[in-house]
């Protein structure tokens, strides 16, 4: 020791002790607190996914629901097909199904026989609801 100078403590820089020392060995990292880092990085963007996620189903649902709503038991029927058939079977065929047939243009056709359904609106096999006006063009003689 010097003469009038404080004892240095055992873990100055100046020291052989100290972490900063020349010939000292490295220092090992501490662990991770919570397991792997890429796992503390999933848990802080998990919250921000599940909440995407619940946005992106109430949005889907309001647009479903609201904004194209449709009835959640559908009460439509196919429109039965009625070209070919005699007027009063057509219009009978078109109540039983629940629609309400209307007679439209009477048109002069040499190739069937008169008083037979040559058209429909709206055609066969689309859906309606009942009650919807279907429209039976029939066949006059010549």
């Amino acid at each position: 020791m010097t003469a009038g100078l404080p004892p240095t403590p055992p873990n100055a820089p100046n020291t052989p002790n100290a972490p900063n020392a020349p010939n000292a060995p490295p220092r090992a990292r501490p662990p991770a607190p919570h397991g792997s880092p890429w796992r503390s990085r999933a848990r802080r963007v998990l919250p921000y996914f599940v909440v995407g996620g619940a946005g992106f189903v109430i949005a889907y649902l309001v647009v479903y629901l609201f904004v194209f709503p449709s009835r959640l038991v559908p009460n439509d029927r196919p429109v039965p097909n009625v070209v070919g058939m005699l007027q009063v079977d057509a219009e009978r065929a078109l109540r039983d199904a629940g629609f309400q047939p209307q007679q439209g243009e009477r048109r002069v056709n040499a190739s069937v026989p008169p008083e037979t359904v040559v058209s429909q609106t709206p055609p066969a096999t689309t859906m309606k609801p009942p009650n919807t006006t279907v429209i039976i063009d029939i066949a006059a003689s010549p």
